[in-house]
Protein backbone atom coordinates (compact mmCIF):
# COMPACT_ATOMS: atom_id res chain seq x y z
CA UNK A 1 0.00 0.00 0.00
CA UNK A 2 1.14 3.42 -0.88
CA UNK A 3 1.20 5.82 1.67
CA UNK A 4 -0.98 8.39 -0.70
CA UNK A 5 -3.51 5.58 -0.47
CA UNK A 6 -3.20 5.21 3.54
CA UNK A 7 -4.07 8.92 4.06
CA UNK A 8 -6.69 9.35 1.61
CA UNK A 9 -8.76 5.87 2.45
CA UNK A 10 -10.34 4.53 5.39
CA UNK A 11 -8.41 3.02 7.38
CA UNK A 12 -9.56 0.86 10.74
CA UNK A 13 -8.87 2.13 14.16
CA UNK A 14 -6.52 -0.79 15.19
CA UNK A 15 -4.23 0.06 12.21
CA UNK A 16 -4.43 3.66 13.19
CA UNK A 17 -3.63 3.24 16.71
CA UNK A 18 0.04 1.19 15.42
CA UNK A 19 0.89 3.89 13.69
CA UNK A 20 0.30 6.21 16.55
CA UNK A 21 1.77 4.21 18.74
CA UNK A 22 5.09 4.35 16.63
CA UNK A 23 6.25 3.91 12.73
CA UNK A 24 10.08 3.95 11.66
CA UNK A 25 10.47 5.58 8.58
CA UNK A 26 13.58 3.77 6.06
CA UNK A 27 14.16 4.59 2.54
CA UNK A 28 11.39 4.63 0.68
CA UNK A 29 9.21 3.14 3.33
CA UNK A 30 7.26 4.12 6.37
CA UNK A 31 6.77 1.19 8.66
CA UNK A 32 4.91 0.13 11.87
CA UNK A 33 6.17 -3.45 13.64
CA UNK A 34 4.95 -5.57 16.43
CA UNK A 35 7.07 -8.34 18.15
CA UNK A 36 6.76 -9.93 21.12
CA UNK A 37 9.38 -11.71 23.69
CA UNK A 38 8.97 -14.95 25.23
CA UNK A 39 8.08 -15.51 29.56
CA UNK A 40 10.11 -17.52 31.48
CA UNK A 41 6.48 -18.29 33.36
CA UNK A 42 5.38 -20.42 29.90
CA UNK A 43 7.01 -23.27 27.89
CA UNK A 44 8.37 -22.14 24.91
CA UNK A 45 5.86 -24.46 22.78
CA UNK A 46 3.27 -22.23 24.01
CA UNK A 47 5.34 -19.13 22.73
CA UNK A 48 5.91 -20.79 19.41
CA UNK A 49 2.77 -21.81 18.55
CA UNK A 50 1.00 -18.45 19.68
CA UNK A 51 3.28 -16.78 16.46
CA UNK A 52 0.53 -17.88 14.11
CA UNK A 53 -2.49 -16.86 15.75
CA UNK A 54 -1.20 -13.56 16.66
CA UNK A 55 -0.68 -12.77 13.05
CA UNK A 56 -3.80 -14.01 12.35
CA UNK A 57 -5.51 -11.77 15.13
CA UNK A 58 -3.55 -8.35 13.67
CA UNK A 59 -5.33 -8.60 10.33
CA UNK A 60 -8.36 -10.06 11.95
CA UNK A 61 -8.58 -6.17 13.78
CA UNK A 62 -7.35 -4.25 10.71
CA UNK A 63 -9.61 -6.04 8.63
CA UNK A 64 -7.67 -6.06 5.26
CA UNK A 65 -4.98 -8.85 5.72
CA UNK A 66 -2.22 -5.60 5.80
CA UNK A 67 -0.35 -7.54 8.38
CA UNK A 68 3.24 -9.51 6.91
CA UNK A 69 5.94 -11.86 8.79
CA UNK A 70 9.03 -9.38 9.25
CA UNK A 71 10.76 -12.12 11.06
CA UNK A 72 10.00 -15.71 12.18
CA UNK A 73 8.98 -13.32 15.47
CA UNK A 74 7.89 -9.89 14.41
CA UNK A 75 5.31 -8.38 12.34
CA UNK A 76 5.11 -5.21 10.11
CA UNK A 77 3.06 -2.89 7.51
CA UNK A 78 4.64 -1.81 5.15
CA UNK A 79 3.77 1.62 3.42
CA UNK A 80 5.47 2.77 0.41
CA UNK A 81 6.31 6.49 0.94
CA UNK A 82 5.18 7.67 -2.46
CA UNK A 83 5.06 11.41 -0.90
CA UNK A 84 8.32 11.29 0.06
CA UNK A 85 7.10 12.29 3.48
CA UNK A 86 9.54 12.80 6.23
CA UNK A 87 8.76 11.92 10.19
CA UNK A 88 7.06 15.45 11.31
CA UNK A 89 5.21 15.70 8.11
CA UNK A 90 3.47 12.05 8.19
CA UNK A 91 2.90 12.25 12.32
CA UNK A 92 0.95 15.59 11.16
CA UNK A 93 -1.12 14.30 8.65
CA UNK A 94 -1.38 10.87 10.13
CA UNK A 95 -2.44 13.04 13.68
CA UNK A 96 -5.05 15.03 11.31
CA UNK A 97 -6.26 11.61 9.71
CA UNK A 98 -7.11 10.12 13.35
CA UNK A 99 -8.86 13.64 14.52
CA UNK A 100 -11.41 13.56 11.52
CA UNK A 101 -12.39 9.71 11.90
CA UNK A 102 -15.85 9.21 12.89
CA UNK A 103 -15.08 7.21 16.06
CA UNK A 104 -12.60 10.63 17.45
CA UNK A 105 -15.31 12.57 18.30
CA UNK A 106 -17.78 9.72 19.89
CA UNK A 107 -17.90 10.68 23.18
CA UNK A 108 -18.24 7.08 24.73
CA UNK A 109 -15.98 4.35 24.90
CA UNK A 110 -17.05 2.34 21.63
CA UNK A 111 -15.25 -0.44 19.95
CA UNK A 112 -13.63 1.81 17.57
CA UNK A 113 -12.18 3.76 20.21
CA UNK A 114 -11.19 0.05 21.68
CA UNK A 115 -9.37 -0.77 18.74
CA UNK A 116 -7.73 2.33 18.75
CA UNK A 117 -6.19 2.20 21.95
CA UNK A 118 -5.31 -2.14 21.17
CA UNK A 119 -3.38 -0.89 18.33
CA UNK A 120 -1.75 1.90 20.47
CA UNK A 121 -0.49 -0.13 23.62
CA UNK A 122 -0.82 -3.63 22.73
CA UNK A 123 1.54 -4.43 19.19
CA UNK A 124 4.38 -3.53 21.15
CA UNK A 125 3.35 -3.31 25.17
CA UNK A 126 4.59 -6.36 27.04
CA UNK A 127 3.22 -7.61 30.80
CA UNK A 128 5.50 -6.61 33.36
CA UNK A 129 5.17 -9.67 36.04
CA UNK A 130 6.49 -7.87 38.67
CA UNK A 131 4.00 -4.69 38.91
CA UNK A 132 0.56 -4.73 37.33
CA UNK A 133 1.40 -2.82 34.44
CA UNK A 134 1.29 -3.05 30.16
CA UNK A 135 4.46 -1.61 29.55
CA UNK A 136 6.11 -0.04 26.29
CA UNK A 137 8.97 2.13 25.08
CA UNK A 138 7.30 5.72 24.60
CA UNK A 139 9.26 7.13 21.50
CA UNK A 140 9.48 10.59 20.08
CA UNK A 141 10.62 12.55 18.18
CA UNK A 142 9.14 16.23 19.11
CA UNK A 143 7.42 17.80 21.29
CA UNK A 144 4.30 17.23 19.23
CA UNK A 145 4.64 13.45 19.43
CA UNK A 146 5.45 13.93 22.96
CA UNK A 147 2.42 15.04 24.18
CA UNK A 148 0.21 12.36 22.09
CA UNK A 149 -0.59 10.77 25.56
CA UNK A 150 -2.59 13.44 26.30
CA UNK A 151 -4.79 12.72 22.89
CA UNK A 152 -5.77 9.63 24.75
CA UNK A 153 -6.86 11.03 27.99
CA UNK A 154 -8.69 14.23 26.70
CA UNK A 155 -10.63 11.98 23.37
CA UNK A 156 -11.11 8.20 24.22
CA UNK A 157 -12.47 8.65 28.09
CA UNK A 158 -9.01 6.58 29.62
CA UNK A 159 -8.65 8.00 33.14
CA UNK A 160 -5.81 9.84 34.08
CA UNK A 161 -5.11 7.82 36.79
CA UNK A 162 -4.47 4.41 34.94
CA UNK A 163 -1.25 6.06 33.42
CA UNK A 164 2.58 5.97 34.17
CA UNK A 165 5.63 7.46 32.77
CA UNK A 166 9.18 6.93 33.48
CA UNK A 167 11.78 9.40 31.13
CA UNK A 168 14.68 7.65 30.88
CA UNK A 169 16.97 10.81 31.60
CA UNK A 170 15.55 10.37 34.95
CA UNK A 171 16.19 6.09 35.38
CA UNK A 172 18.93 5.58 37.74
CA UNK A 173 20.40 3.23 34.99
CA UNK A 174 20.65 5.76 32.25
CA UNK A 175 22.13 8.36 35.03
CA UNK A 176 25.12 5.80 35.71
CA UNK A 177 25.38 4.88 32.10
CA UNK A 178 24.55 0.91 32.87
CA UNK A 179 21.54 0.91 30.72
CA UNK A 180 20.23 3.77 28.64
CA UNK A 181 17.05 2.49 27.99
CA UNK A 182 14.48 4.10 26.32
CA UNK A 183 10.95 6.44 28.00
CA UNK A 184 8.65 3.76 29.49
CA UNK A 185 4.91 4.27 29.33
CA UNK A 186 2.66 2.36 31.25
CA UNK A 187 -0.88 1.76 31.85
CA UNK A 188 -2.34 -0.20 34.20
CA UNK A 189 -2.90 -3.67 33.53
CA UNK A 190 -5.78 -4.12 35.48
CA UNK A 191 -8.18 -1.75 34.06
CA UNK A 192 -6.94 -2.28 30.37
CA UNK A 193 -7.83 -6.05 30.79
CA UNK A 194 -11.16 -5.63 31.97
CA UNK A 195 -12.20 -2.07 29.87
CA UNK A 196 -9.66 -3.06 26.56
CA UNK A 197 -9.23 -6.51 26.68
CA UNK A 198 -6.45 -8.30 24.23
CA UNK A 199 -5.88 -9.44 21.08
CA UNK A 200 -2.79 -11.63 22.33
CA UNK A 201 -3.60 -15.21 23.19
CA UNK A 202 0.06 -15.15 24.83
CA UNK A 203 0.14 -12.28 26.88
CA UNK A 204 -3.10 -13.26 28.27
CA UNK A 205 -1.69 -17.02 29.22
CA UNK A 206 1.32 -14.71 31.18
CA UNK A 207 -1.58 -12.73 32.83
CA UNK A 208 -3.69 -15.99 33.93
CA UNK A 209 -0.09 -17.76 34.88
CA UNK A 210 1.54 -14.84 36.83
CA UNK A 211 -1.83 -12.79 38.58
CA UNK A 212 -3.78 -15.90 38.57
CA UNK A 213 -6.99 -14.22 36.55
CA UNK A 214 -9.01 -16.16 33.97
CA UNK A 215 -10.12 -14.91 30.93
CA UNK A 216 -12.81 -15.40 28.19
CA UNK A 217 -12.48 -14.72 24.92
CA UNK A 218 -15.95 -12.76 23.26
CA UNK A 219 -16.94 -12.85 19.64
CA UNK A 220 -14.86 -10.22 18.41
CA UNK A 221 -11.67 -12.53 19.34
CA UNK A 222 -10.96 -10.28 22.82
CA UNK A 223 -9.36 -11.54 25.23
CA UNK A 224 -11.18 -9.90 28.51
CA UNK A 225 -10.67 -10.49 32.38
CA UNK A 226 -12.92 -10.57 35.09
CA UNK A 227 -10.81 -8.85 37.64
CA UNK A 228 -11.89 -5.84 39.90
CA UNK A 229 -11.87 -2.58 38.80
CA UNK A 230 -9.15 -0.71 40.77
CA UNK A 231 -9.37 3.00 42.02
CA UNK A 232 -6.94 5.69 41.17
CA UNK A 233 -5.87 8.55 42.55
CA UNK A 234 -4.71 11.45 40.01
CA UNK A 235 -1.50 11.07 38.52
CA UNK A 236 -0.67 14.60 37.62
CA UNK A 237 0.93 12.86 34.11
CA UNK A 238 0.14 16.26 32.25
CA UNK A 239 1.67 18.50 34.95
CA UNK A 240 4.96 15.83 34.31
CA UNK A 241 4.83 16.08 30.84
CA UNK A 242 4.49 19.67 31.66
CA UNK A 243 7.89 19.62 34.06
CA UNK A 244 9.83 17.73 31.57
CA UNK A 245 9.02 19.45 28.68
CA UNK A 246 10.50 22.81 30.60
CA UNK A 247 13.16 21.25 32.72
CA UNK A 248 14.61 18.65 30.48
CA UNK A 249 13.67 17.68 26.98
CA UNK A 250 15.78 19.70 24.57
CA UNK A 251 18.09 20.83 27.60
CA UNK A 252 21.15 18.82 26.79
CA UNK A 253 21.85 18.34 30.69
CA UNK A 254 25.11 17.07 32.00
CA UNK A 255 24.76 14.03 33.81
CA UNK A 256 25.48 16.00 37.06
CA UNK A 257 22.30 17.79 36.57
CA UNK A 258 20.23 15.05 35.91
CA UNK A 259 21.53 13.41 38.96
CA UNK A 260 20.82 16.03 40.95
CA UNK A 261 16.50 16.42 39.28
CA UNK A 262 16.64 12.59 40.62
CA UNK A 263 17.81 13.38 44.12
CA UNK A 264 15.49 16.73 44.55
CA UNK A 265 12.35 14.59 43.07
CA UNK A 266 13.30 11.67 45.80
CA UNK A 267 14.03 8.95 43.73
CA UNK A 268 17.16 8.12 45.23
CA UNK A 269 19.80 9.34 48.12
CA UNK A 270 22.97 10.64 46.71
CA UNK A 271 26.53 8.55 47.15
CA UNK A 272 29.18 10.25 46.18
CA UNK A 273 28.26 14.30 46.78
CA UNK A 274 31.00 16.35 47.57
CA UNK A 275 29.41 18.04 50.17
CA UNK A 276 25.80 16.13 52.00
CA UNK A 277 23.01 18.52 53.19
CA UNK A 278 21.76 17.97 56.58
CA UNK A 279 18.57 16.32 55.54
CA UNK A 280 16.89 17.48 58.66
CA UNK A 281 16.99 21.21 57.56
CA UNK A 282 15.92 20.60 53.93
CA UNK A 283 13.17 17.89 55.13
CA UNK A 284 11.41 20.55 57.40
CA UNK A 285 12.09 23.40 54.47
CA UNK A 286 10.10 20.97 51.89
CA UNK A 287 7.13 20.79 54.67
CA UNK A 288 7.13 24.23 56.36
CA UNK A 289 7.66 27.08 53.81
CA UNK A 290 5.44 27.88 51.39
CA UNK A 291 5.02 26.33 48.06
CA UNK A 292 6.17 29.45 46.23
CA UNK A 293 9.30 30.43 44.15
CA UNK A 294 11.03 33.37 46.20
CA UNK A 295 12.66 34.81 42.84
CA UNK A 296 9.67 34.67 40.40
CA UNK A 297 6.20 34.75 42.19
CA UNK A 298 6.06 38.26 42.00
CA UNK A 299 5.66 37.06 38.23
CA UNK A 300 4.63 33.81 38.26
CA UNK A 301 1.73 31.82 39.85
CA UNK A 302 3.68 28.14 40.95
CA UNK A 303 1.22 26.37 39.29
CA UNK A 304 2.44 27.65 35.59
CA UNK A 305 5.98 26.66 36.86
CA UNK A 306 5.58 23.54 38.38
CA UNK A 307 3.61 20.66 39.14
CA UNK A 308 1.57 18.94 41.44
CA UNK A 309 3.40 16.04 43.71
CA UNK A 310 2.04 12.95 45.01
CA UNK A 311 1.63 14.83 48.43
CA UNK A 312 -0.91 17.43 46.73
CA UNK A 313 1.79 19.80 47.06
CA UNK A 314 3.56 21.81 44.08
CA UNK A 315 6.98 20.38 43.11
CA UNK A 316 9.75 23.04 44.78
CA UNK A 317 13.78 22.83 44.64
CA UNK A 318 15.87 23.57 47.50
CA UNK A 319 18.19 25.94 47.14
CA UNK A 320 21.09 27.51 49.19
CA UNK A 321 20.88 31.05 49.02
CA UNK A 322 24.82 31.39 48.89
CA UNK A 323 26.26 28.70 47.48
CA UNK A 324 27.65 25.63 49.72
CA UNK A 325 31.07 24.06 48.83
CA UNK A 326 32.63 22.69 51.58
CA UNK A 327 31.37 25.21 54.46
CA UNK A 328 29.32 23.47 56.52
CA UNK A 329 28.07 26.97 58.52
CA UNK A 330 26.57 27.65 55.30
CA UNK A 331 24.42 24.50 55.34
CA UNK A 332 21.95 26.17 57.59
CA UNK A 333 17.98 26.71 58.06
CA UNK A 334 18.36 30.57 57.22
CA UNK A 335 20.40 29.93 54.16
CA UNK A 336 17.38 27.59 52.39
CA UNK A 337 15.08 29.19 50.04
CA UNK A 338 12.44 27.25 47.49
CA UNK A 339 12.33 28.16 43.93
CA UNK A 340 10.34 26.55 40.89
CA UNK A 341 12.74 24.60 38.76
CA UNK A 342 12.79 27.09 36.15
CA UNK A 343 14.60 29.86 38.31
CA UNK A 344 16.62 27.03 40.53
CA UNK A 345 18.62 26.18 37.40
CA UNK A 346 19.57 29.71 36.30
CA UNK A 347 21.21 30.12 39.87
CA UNK A 348 23.76 27.57 38.33
CA UNK A 349 26.92 29.09 37.80
CA UNK A 350 27.12 29.67 34.06
CA UNK A 351 23.54 29.10 33.47
CA UNK A 352 22.53 32.21 32.72
CA UNK A 353 23.89 35.81 32.41
CA UNK A 354 25.53 37.81 34.85
CA UNK A 355 22.41 40.59 35.25
CA UNK A 356 19.54 38.11 35.30
CA UNK A 357 21.41 36.06 38.09
CA UNK A 358 21.48 39.20 40.10
CA UNK A 359 18.16 39.95 39.14
CA UNK A 360 17.07 36.67 40.99
CA UNK A 361 18.88 37.23 43.92
CA UNK A 362 18.00 40.53 44.81
CA UNK A 363 14.28 39.52 44.58
CA UNK A 364 14.60 36.47 46.96
CA UNK A 365 16.38 38.71 49.45
CA UNK A 366 13.96 41.04 49.09
CA UNK A 367 11.31 38.43 49.54
CA UNK A 368 12.92 36.50 52.62
CA UNK A 369 14.22 38.26 54.90
CA UNK A 370 15.97 35.37 56.87
CA UNK A 371 18.33 35.05 54.15
CA UNK A 372 18.75 38.56 53.52
CA UNK A 373 19.79 38.82 57.40
CA UNK A 374 21.97 35.62 56.81
CA UNK A 375 23.85 37.27 54.26
CA UNK A 376 24.75 40.37 56.06
CA UNK A 377 26.63 38.40 58.74
CA UNK A 378 28.16 36.10 56.17
CA UNK A 379 29.42 39.43 54.02
CA UNK A 380 29.34 41.74 57.11
CA UNK A 381 27.70 44.16 55.07
CA UNK A 382 24.16 46.03 55.27
CA UNK A 383 24.78 46.84 51.67
CA UNK A 384 21.92 44.79 49.57
CA UNK A 385 23.54 45.36 46.00
CA UNK A 386 27.37 44.33 47.51
CA UNK A 387 25.44 41.12 48.91
CA UNK A 388 23.99 40.69 46.04
CA UNK A 389 27.39 40.93 43.72
CA UNK A 390 29.22 38.58 46.70
CA UNK A 391 26.38 35.52 46.09
CA UNK A 392 26.67 35.84 42.44
CA UNK A 393 30.38 35.30 42.25
CA UNK A 394 30.10 32.55 44.68
CA UNK A 395 27.38 30.80 42.84
CA UNK A 396 27.99 26.92 42.20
Amino acid sequence: MKVSEFLNNTQSPFVLGAFFSRYVIEKEFIKTISQYKPTKFLDDSIYNSSLVSYLDALNYQSSDGIWKYKSKTSFQIVLENDLDLNNDRFYKLLLRKIMLSPFFISEIMDDDKKAFIRGFFEIRGSVDTSRPYLSQDYFFNSELELKRVRLLMDNFNIPEGVFNINFRELQSQFVSGENRRNTQLRINLFWYIKNIGLINEYKAKIIKEVYEINYRRDIDKIFYFECDEPSFTRTMINERLGFYLNTIYGKNLSNYEIDKIRKDLEFEEGKNDEFRRDANIVKFMRIYAPDICAACNDIYDIKDRSFLTRQNRYYTEIHHCISVGKEKELDVLENLVKLCPTCHRALSKGSAKNEYQKELIKKILNTNKQNLEFAKIIFNSNDTNLLVEKIQENLK
